[in-house]
């Protein structure tokens, strides 16, 4: 699959980003080089590999849950309270 002219637009379009008509060409080579990258990855042989793990996904340990105590003084700012909590308008219905 090759990139166009016009897909170049409209990906930038959909990206958000300013690509000047002199920019376009240039930008079409790059994606099209990405593209033929990702073509050739496509035909590495993995038969037999083992898929890769994630050395983190093991056990978290968890932490108890406790209250600490701490400085309330902030509270004094707030502009209303109620039982040591900030008091806020409803955002959701």
């Amino acid at each position: 699959m090759s990139v166009t002219n016009e897909n170049v637009k409209k990906i930038a379009h959909l990206a958000r980003i300013r690509v000047d008509d002199s920019q376009i060409s240039e930008v079409r080579d790059n994606l099209n080089k990405i593209l033929d990258f990702v073509d050739q990855l496509e035909e590495v042989d993995c038969e037999g590999v083992d898929a890769a793990v994630d050395q983190y996904a093991t056990t978290l340990r968890e932490r108890r849950d406790v209250c600490l105590a701490c400085d309330l003084t902030v509270m004094n700012n707030a502009p209303q309270k109620e039982n040591n909590m900030f008091v806020v308008p409803k955002v959701v219905e």
